[in-house]
């Protein structure tokens, strides 16, 4: 059986090896396999905890905002029309 402190070790090691894969794999995804990789997380949250939502609106409300503002930059670099 492990003790805190190997099991607080493990953990760090395996969260780190993680975030390095993330590191590498995620400036070559596209931006509809990202957007759903963090609706599904979203989701997870809501079922792990249904305060989850709620707790995450503000956040989640931010994200959006910022989203929206740098897809309409990008849209009238490109002479696209988005309507308001």
């Amino acid at each position: 059986m492990l003790s805190i402190k190997e099991w607080a070790a493990e953990y760090r090691r395996i969260n780190t090896a993680e975030w390095e894969e993330l590191k590498q794999r995620l400036p070559k995804e596209s931006a509809e396999h990202s957007l759903r990789s963090y609706l599904s997380l979203c989701e997870f949250l809501v079922r792990l905890s249904p305060d989850a939502q709620e707790a995450f609106a503000e956040q989640r409300r931010q994200h959006y905002l910022a989203l929206e503002a740098r897809i309409r930059k990008a849209a009238e670099r490109w002479g696209c029309v988005i309507p308001s």
